[in-house]
C-alpha cells in the first residue's frame, strides 16, 4: 500500500461519537470540537446528516472499512480534535471498536514508515502525501494522530494521567450537547480578514449544539475584555439574524429563536429553530 487514507477519517468531523471527557484533552490545547455520534444518531438532524454522508462518501467509507475493518460511522464511538492554536499543530484522538492489530499492519504498509516507542506506548510514523504523519494507541480501542510527535506524545501522557487535562467539572452552556467546540481566541492563530474580524473581538467562545423537543439549540458563551464588548457582540449577533430575516425570506421561514443576555464581560445566547426546517435548509443547500 503506498498512500494511508489519513485524510478521510480528518474530512469527516460529524462522525464523531461518545460522552465528552475534558480532563483527556491537554491543558495546554487551545481549542477543540467533539461530538457524541451516539446522541448525534439519535436527533432528526444529526440522523438526517449522517445518513447523508454515507450516500455522498460512500466510496470512502467502504474503502476504510475494507483497510482498516471498521465502519466509520458505525464503529466510532469517541472522537477530539484539539490543538494548539498554532495552523499545524493539530491532533485527533478516536475510540471504538477497533481491530488494533489489523490497522498497525495497515499503518506499518505506509511509506517511510518507522516504529518508536513512549513509554509503554508504540509510535508509529509514516508519509502521507508528502507530510508525516504519527499514531499511538492507548489501549486497544482509542488511537490518536497527528502530524505533531511531541503533541501526540503529550496527548498519550493526559490519557495515562501522567500528565493534567482540561478540569473535569467544566461547566457547559447546556446539558448533554452532541457537539462541543471551544476557541481560546487570544492564544489561536486566525486569519487578519474581514470575514474573522467579529471573533476576533472575543477572548474565548464556548459553543454546543444539541436538540431538544425537535429544535436544533446552540447555546454559547463569550468572554470578552469589557462588559461594553459583551453588550456589543449580543447585539451584533440578535441583529445579524434580524438582518439575514430581512434580505432572505428563506432564512425569515426558518424560525429562528434566540435570546441572550451579558454578565459583566460574558455574554451568553442561546439560538434554536424547528429540526424540520434546518433538514429542508440542508437539502436546498446540498
Amino acid at each position: 500500500m503506498k498512500k494511508l487514507i489519513l485524510l478521510t477519517l480528518l474530512a469527516a468531523p460529524l462522525a464523531v461519537a461518545g460522552a465528552f471527557q475534558p480532563q483527556n484533552i491537554p491543558i495546554e490545547a487551545q481549542w477543540y470540537l467533539h461530538g457524541d455520534l451516539t446522541g448525534l444518531r439519535k436527533t432528526n438532524a444529526g440522523g438526517f446528516i449522517l445518513n447523508q454522508i454515507r450516500q455522498d462518501e460512500a466510496d470512502k467509507i467502504a474503502d476504510i472499512k475494507a483497510l482498516f475493518g471498521f465502519d466509520l460511522l458505525e464503529d466510532l464511538t469517541d472522537a477530539t480534535l484539539f490543538g494548539t492554536g498554532k495552523a499545524d499543530e493539530i491532533a485527533i484522538t478516536l475510540s471504538g471498536s477497533f481491530n488494533r492489530a489489523r490497522f498497525e499492519k495497515v499503518i506499518a504498509q505506509a511509506d517511510a514508515y518507522k516504529l518508536t516507542t513512549h513509554g509503554a506506548a508504540s509510535i508509529h510514523q509514516w508519509e502521507d502525501k508528502g507530510n508525516t504523519q504519527h499514531a499511538g494507541f492507548h489501549g486497544d480501542n482509542t488511537v490518536i494522530i497527528s502530524q505533531q510527535k511531541e503533541l501526540l506524545k503529550l496527548a498519550l501522557d493526559v490519557l495515562a494521567r501522567r500528565k493534567p487535562g482540561i478540569k473535569a467539572n467544566l461547566t457547559l452552556p447546556s446539558q448533554n450537547p452532541v457537539v462541543i467546540a471551544y476557541a481560546n481566541i487570544r492564544k489561536i492563530e486566525i486569519p487578519l480578514d474581514e470575514g474573522s474580524r467579529l471573533v476576533r473581538k472575543a477572548d474565548s467562545i464556548l459553543m454546543t449544539l444539541g436538540e431538544n423537543q425537535n429544535r436544533l439549540v446552540a447555546d454559547m458563551i463569550v468572554t470578552t475584555d469589557s462588559s461594553r464588548m459583551a453588550k456589543r457582540m449580543m447585539h451584533v449577533l440578535e441583529g445579524l439574524v434580524s438582518l439575514g430575516e430581512l434580505a432572505d425570506e428563506t432564512i425569515q421561514m426558518l424560525d429562528i429563536q434566540h435570546n441572550g443576555q451579558t454578565s459583566g464581560k460574558t455574554m451568553t445566547m442561546t439560538m434554536s429553530l424547528p429540526a424540520a426546517n434546518a433538514l429542508a435548509l440542508i437539502s436546498k443547500l446540498k
